[in-house]
């Protein structure tokens, strides 16, 4: 159990590296591990990343210091794209890329003025920014592709009309 405490918590220091590293200064419980690392004698450094470790797993209970995977910072891009962009400082330095599109089931359609509003599954909410004839149906699959200049191009069958997210 201590081995994957160990583990888990060096495995995080990347993360972590990458969210101090614009701050100037780790936290506390980050710069005592990494302090360990000049102890000479193997006895001594043991004991140093035992009392280390815990101390920054204490941290981590307390949710002082958040430690956040690769895989979960995709799932959160993913999750967000179409949104309007917050200063993340997790997700700005995690270097994990942005998605270019996402597939997904279209739920519902309703009209909005000239504009529809369709619900994507897994998706969100999206509008429609250009006039169009033929709204996609519950059912159909759609593609929706970050376009240029921050716009996203939401496809169905053989149409592609502009959209943004709205919910």
């Amino acid at each position: 159990m201590r081995l994957c405490s160990a583990a888990a918590t060096l495995s995080a220091l990347g993360v972590a590296t990458m969210a101090w590293a614009q701050q100037g200064s780790p936290p506390k419980a980050l710069a005592a591990v990494s302090a360990c690392r000049s102890v000479k004698d193997d006895a001594q450094r043991l004991a140093c990343f035992d009392k280390a470790v815990a101390a920054f797993d204490a941290s981590v209970q307390s949710r002082d210091v958040v430690v956040v995977d690769r895989d979960s910072l995709a799932k959160e891009r993913r999750r967000q794209f179409g949104r309007a962009r917050k200063d993340d400082p997790v997700l700005s330095l995690s270097r994990t890329p942005d998605p270019v599109e996402l597939k997904g089931t279209v739920q519902s359609v309703r009209p909005a003025g000239q504009f529809f509003v369709v619900a994507v599954q897994g998706i969100g909410i999206w509008q429609t920014t250009e006039a169009t004839f033929v709204p996609p149906v519950s059912g159909v699959e759609v593609r929706i592709t970050k376009g240029s200049l921050g716009g996203y191009l939401m496809s169905y069958g053989s149409r592609a009309v502009r959209a943004r997210r709205i919910g």
